[in-house]
């Protein structure tokens, strides 16, 4: 006789990921979906976990990841062992689609410090539709849902010119982005601190956010400033969604040290534009310390036309003179990270060359080489030709707490993925990429009292997956996807540090991706059961 459900786990403590109070109880499945909230008979289900009274939350949502970089060749095991199930892609203006054959190279390019070598594509599809379908034939841990990068879409339009459009360019951008849409992604996502998203005008931003409103799309930006120009930043954001009547995500929202306490500030705007009838709301990683391409650290004139116009320029005497002279002063328009942070709190976390430099500090390894900090950054950037990620330790704590707490806030690692073994394993990649949501659960909810475990759940489950139009997930209710995650709330916590990055987090237990252990006790089970999660209707 066959038995009733798939799976049940029994002797939980369900957090339904609403935000609403725990219940003990049991949650049985049924073909991958959640078939029974409340009392199960071990004799019903085929396979039987007892939680022994742990936490059972929902899969996490990840609202800010960078996973479509690695999705078509690798596998990486970072997020799923740390609870996360579903992800959303394509995020600071930097997609793997579209593509333009003719500037293939470019956008090649501009991928590289995001992509190890070895996993490099070759880039057969044109749109994100074919991308996905790409993913969909290989697998993947997690659940993958996809903004289009508005930087990729300019870069096929305009490659890095630093100008506006033309009348005739605009419409293409507008056409390559309706396409977009229309083969699944849910939104438009802008980096606009990176070349070519930077080189773009409020105006722009606007027509093509009239495009993804029109399709019931959502705009996320990581915006221009952080620091200087932080308010002004958040002003243009919400500006561009006003006037283009579409929702608005901001990004990782931060503040650099030197500017401690404008959250109180930037908050204030975003309820303010709220009462207007804005829909804006943001995401925060429970970190103080980011991490980026080394190139990030140059000003915005040194990076117009693309990465080898930018190491000519630094081969360049004059060139490199005028580099550094900005490196020390405040430029308008630029958030200057050396001069926020300075140079012994810039961890290089991945080389190209010299693997030796991996893991130390900009100061570090200019005091080793005998030679200026800033010279040594330069050379650093023509070695490896741009491709050093780096991590900047420059943000407020203060702000960190105050944006992390507010009920417009969610939780995301803005992390890609990497894997504990294999060819991912290279580097010191950010602690967040295996720590983010077990850290937000353990040393920002348990040991200081930010906010209830529930809302913590909520601000990594149901919250984005509503955000972010996936109604399937992010609750435990009955008829959604079957995710989990069974976790020890006294003991949970993200291990990883930035010397040790590659730790599997404390006091989770299993990791549950439709119906079926993915995670077991921090190791990844091999199970490739994520798909791609395209924009309703489509």
């Amino acid at each position: 006789m066959s038995k009733t459900y798939d799976l049940a786990i029994r002797n939980a403590r369900v957090y339904d990921g609403s935000g609403g109070p725990w219940r003990d109880g049991d949650v049985a499945v049924k073909d991958g979906r959640i078939a029974e909230i409340g009392k199960v008979s071990v004799s019903e289900a085929s396979l039987t976990i007892d939680a022994e009274g742990r936490a059972v939350s929902p899969g996490f949502v990840d609202p800010h990841s960078h996973a479509d970089c690695i999705a078509v060749v690798s596998d990486g095991d970072s997020k799923v062992i740390q609870g996360v199930t579903t992800e959303i892609g394509g995020q600071c203006g930097i997609s793997l689609a579209p593509v333009n054959r003719e500037r293939v190279n470019l956008l090649r390019d501009y991928l590289k410090p995001f992509i190890p070598k070895e996993a490099m594509s070759d880039f057969d599809w044109s749109d994100s539709g074919e991308f996905m379908d790409k993913i969909d034939k290989n697998g993947h841990a997690t659940d993958i849902a996809m903004m289009t990068g508005h930087g990729t879409i300019r870069l096929a339009v305009m490659g890095f010119d630093d100008r506006k459009p033309t009348d005739g360019e605009l419409e293409q951008m507008k056409k390559l982005l309706r396409r977009e849409l229309e083969s699944g992604c849910i939104g438009m996502s802008t980096g606009l601190i990176y070349p070519p998203g930077c080189f773009a005008d409020t105006p722009e931003l606007v027509e093509l956010c009239k495009v993804t409103a029109s399709y019931g799309g959502i705009y996320a930006t990581h915006m221009r400033s952080e620091s200087a120009d932080l308010l002004k930043a958040v002003k243009e954001a919400i500006a561009t969604a006003e006037q283009s009547g579409c929702r608005l995500h901001i990004s990782h929202h931060k503040v650099v040290n030197d500017y401690k306490g404008l959250s109180e500030e930037t908050l204030k705007l975003m309820e303010e534009a709220r009462g207007r009838g804005v829909d804006v709301t943001c995401d925060v990683y429970p970190y103080t310390a980011g991490s980026t391409l080394i190139s990030v650290l140059l000003p915005q004139w040194a990076k117009e036309g693309g990465v080898e116009k930018m190491l000519t320029r630094l081969a360049s005497k004059e060139d490199r003179e005028r580099v550094k002279t900005d490196l020390r002063r405040d430029v308008p328009g630029w958030d200057n990270f050396v001069k926020g942070a300075t140079y012994a709190k810039i961890l290089i976390c991945s080389a190209v060359k010299d693997q030796s430099i991996v893991g130390k500090t900009l100061q570090d390894i200019a005091d080793e080489r005998g030679k200026a900090p800033d010279e040594t950054l330069l050379d650093l950037i023509l070695e490896d030709k741009g491709e050093n990620t780096v991590v900047i330790d420059s943000q407020s704590d203060f702000d960190n707490v105050n944006i992390m707490k507010h009920p417009l806030a969610m939780i995301g690692s803005d992390s890609i993925p990497t894997s504990m073994t294999g060819k991912l394993a290279t580097g010191k990649p950010h602690p967040r990429c295996f720590g983010t949501f077990p850290r937000a659960l353990g040393n920002f909810a348990r040991d200081r009292g930010l906010f209830p475990l529930e809302t913590a759940i909520w601000k990594m489950t149901g919250f984005p997956a509503w955000r972010y139009g996936l109604h399937d997930r992010g609750l435990i209710k009955n008829g959604l996807i079957a995710d989990f995650v069974i976790f020890d709330p006294k003991t949970i916590d993200g291990s990883a540090d930035f010397l040790n990055p590659r730790q599997a987090p404390t006091g989770l237990h299993r990791v549950i991706k439709n119906g079926v252990v993915v995670v077991e006790d921090g190791r990844f089970l091999g199970r490739s059961l994520g798909r791609t999660v395209r924009r309703s209707g489509v």
